[in-house]
């Protein structure tokens, strides 16, 4: 037994031995990939080095670390689309850290190389099935209807639908429109939408890159079933002041950015409406709004350890005032204030973080003579996240971090018997996560764990405290690759709104009630990517969503003492496609979903509002030279559900026997709806043209935009007038004209 003992310690000690002679051999190469132009960081630039065949991707921060590299000189070649290469020769000694940053220069997208190819072959390294990431030229790319919006481009991607052009409220997946998790710099941003959602309340000038996670996304990230939508903003310029300025029909912007010093460097964007008649133009509706939103970040960075200090605000409000005296008022406010650090903390262990307070309150005001009860909401957190990565010698990468969230929520509301209903909460929201990325020859995988720890004190323990998360992808060769993902999510938070409703005026979050499972998902996806040849290629995803546990309306609630809520269950499947073509002259890029969602509340199945079985987008951007762009996006897309008025009838309302008249009464009228989302609408399709012209008067930088929204001035149906029976369409024919101007 005790040589035994003694065998096995030998070569635990030769072991250990050989590993510090390894790494004695070896040194890392690490640095940070920037803009020549601006000194922002660059996420997501290939850096690599041909001679040993390794390479890496920088991070949200522009980070890199490859380890366990040969001593030697070796060439480092560094690329990003929309960037010139880079390459430097770099010297690595016994045990050494090198240092090696990058500064690229910017490239105009027409004469580089086939962006739209170089774009997939990004996505195809990544393990993920349903990932999609945006820059600020894809979002420009797009038609305005009534200025630049993030939430209405990304809805060009497979899988994300949005009932009506009236806003950009989306949907992913079969998902409602409460399951997407809005991320700003990591900041939680639980209404991210103006007044009725008509736009987003995040200017895109602000925006460095956006993912869109659309199913099965990493253990990072929790409480939410359906999509991520994480928005990391730029930092500001590093030398020189710069500045810009646009006018649309809608609203004016200004944005300034610059350096303090070496070390610091500060942005601010505010925009303020200037024509509410335009949007009552556009909808065809009097909505006197006014809105504003605006952006403040400044930020230290050290140079020598690639750390980085910053501080950053946002606010948005709108405010509408009816002019119909028996028409409520409508107030909304959002805020954010995060304190956010990122670098190294060790040779290999690098470490993001920020801390938070998130804001989102809304009000009903009732005027005096209306019918129309008040009603306010609020929902109020503190939060800290932090995630680290280590690279290990081995090149794969370990995952971990926690986030802790202190949510408060109110609800206020008088219903038609005047009485007030107050529902507050507030409870402690505890996760953290691990996460492993392995490379086995062709096989790459990603797995880990997502704990929600903060409901094992909140409800009964069960399947949402682990949830387990694994992505795996197999190279078949340079070209095609098979994919497939699981992973298991939780919610513990819902809004309160009325599904049946055309357009929710605000949402009201509430917890989930602790006598009720939280909502729980599994996602299952297989993908199969392919660069058909260097200038196409394409995606074909198919997926099932299983619901497991759903919160939905008590429909059989009959007094006081029945709950408001029950449990309910339901299902998403369908299948996406994805044609990516692009030329220098021309990018091209079609997505086609079919796609079935259903809910199961207590044995009444139904499709929900948001289920479209078919949907088609196709969009062209032809680069007429440097100082033209010409873009068309054409939409298909099936009708969505919706529940029938099948007659009327009247309803005996018995008052006193003695003064109410009620022997002669002939009822007051009500409304007969038929089978809960039994019928169709009309499909629905739009084709819609933009021209954006560069010049410059002055030496200053200018551009002309014009958009064409709705070109044929197809009808498509919005809702139908349950009163009169009349058909309400969505937006006409309308042009619109952008002026943006920058120095």
């Amino acid at each position: 037994m005790l040589s035994t003992v003694r065998h096995i310690s030998s070569h635990i000690v030769l072991l250990a031995v050989f590993t510090v002679v390894s790494w004695a051999q070896t040194g890392d190469i690490r640095g940070v990939v920037t803009d020549s132009t601006n000194g922002e960081r660059i996420p997501f630039a290939t850096v690599q080095i041909r001679s040993i065949n390794r390479a890496a991707a920088t991070n949200i921060n522009g980070f890199y670390l490859i380890s366990n590299v040969p001593t030697g000189s070796h060439e480092v070649q560094v690329s990003s689309i929309g960037f010139k290469r880079g390459a430097k020769k770099v010297v690595v000694g016994l045990g050494d850290r090198a240092a090696a940053d990058f500064a690229l220069a910017p490239e105009p997208v027409e004469v580089s190389e086939v962006v739209v190819t170089e774009k997939a072959k990004r996505e195809l390294t990544e393990i993920n099935t349903s990932v999609h990431v945006l820059e600020s030229r894809d979002i420009k790319a797009m038609p305005v209807v009534l200025q630049e919006d993030i939430f209405r481009a990304i809805q060009i991607l497979p899988g994300i639908v949005s009932t009506s052009d009236v806003n950009a409220h989306f949907y992913v997946r079969g998902g409602g429109g409460d399951q997407n998790l809005i991320l700003l710099d990591g900041m939680r941003i639980y209404n991210p939408f103006h007044a009725f959602g008509i736009f987003s309340i995040f200017d895109s000038d602000i925006i460095k890159t956006t993912e869109v996670y659309t199913g099965a996304f990493p253990p990072g990230y929790g409480d939410r079933l359906s999509s991520v939508v994480n928005m990391t903003t730029r930092d500001g310029k590093a030398s020189g002041l710069a500045g810009k300025a646009s006018l649309n029909f809608v609203s004016g912007k200004v944005q300034v950015e610059g350096p303090a010093s070496d070390q610091f460097r500060w942005l601010f964007s505010g925009r303020k409406s200037l024509f509410g008649n335009s949007i009552t133009r556009a909808f065809h509706k009097d909505m006197p709004v006014s809105f504003y939103d605006w952006f403040f970040k400044f930020k230290r960075e050290e140079h020598e350890s690639e750390a980085q200090l910053g501080v950053e605000m946002f606010q948005s409000g709108d405010d509408l005032h009816s002019v119909r005296s028996t028409d409520p008022d409508y107030s909304w406010r959002t805020s954010a204030l995060g304190i956010t650090a990122s670098g190294l903390v060790d040779d290999r262990l690098f470490v993001d973080a920020i801390g938070f307070r998130s804001i989102f309150e809304a009000a009903r005001v009732a005027k005096d003579g209306s019918q129309t009860t008040p009603m306010s909401t609020k929902i109020e957190e503190a939060g800290v996240r932090a995630n680290a990565t280590y690279y290990t010698d081995s090149h794969n990468l370990y995952f971990f971090g926690f986030e802790f969230n202190f949510p408060f929520t109110e609800f206020n509301l008088i219903n038609n018997g005047g009485y007030l209903r107050n529902v507050k909460g507030s409870t402690a929201s505890v996760s953290t996560w691990i996460r492993y990325q392995a490379t086995i020859d062709r096989l790459k995988l990603d797995g880990g764990l997502h704990f929600d720890i903060g409901s094992l004190f909140t409800r009964v323990a069960g399947a949402e405290v682990i949830q387990p998360r694994i992505n795996a992808s197999y190279a078949l060769d340079e070209s095609m690759k098979l994919k497939a993902s699981f992973g298991r999510f939780t919610q513990q938070f819902i809004t309160v709104n009325n599904e049946d409703d055309v357009i929710s005026i605000f949402d009201a979050w509430i917890q989930v009630p602790e006598e009720l499972r939280a909502e729980q998902a599994d996602h299952y996806v297989l993908g199969f990517d392919v660069n058909l040849a260097q200038s196409l290629s394409t995606t074909v995803q198919v997926y099932y969503k299983n619901f497991r546990t759903l919160v939905s309306y008590n429909r059989d609630k009959v007094d006081q003492a029945d709950p408001d809520y029950v449990n309910s269950k339901g299902r998403a499947f369908g299948a996406e496609f994805l044609v990516r073509y692009g030329v220098p002259e021309l990018d091209c890029y079609a997505a086609y979903t079919v796609s079935r969602s259903e809910i199961d509340a207590s044995g009444l199945v139904y499709p929900p509002r948001y289920d479209r079985l078919h949907t088609l987008n196709i969009l062209a951007v032809w680069h007429a030279g440097d100082a033209l762009d010409a873009t068309a996006h054409w939409e298909f897309g099936s009708g969505f559900p919706y529940s029938q008025t099948i007659g009327y009838y009247d309803r005996l309302r018995f008052g006193s026997a003695f003064n109410s008249g009620w022997v002669g009464e002939t009822g007051t009228p009500y409304i007969r709806i038929g089978e809960k989302n039994a019928a169709r609408l009309p499909a629905y399709h739009r084709l819609d043209l933009s021209v954006t012209y560069r010049f410059t008067l002055a030496a200053v930088k200018s551009s002309l935009g014009f958009h064409f929204i709705n070109v044929y001035d197809h009808q498509n149906v919005f809702y139908f007038d349950r009163k009169t029976g009349q058909q309400v369409d969505m937006l006409s024919f309308f042009p619109s004209l952008t002026l943006g101007a920058e120095f």
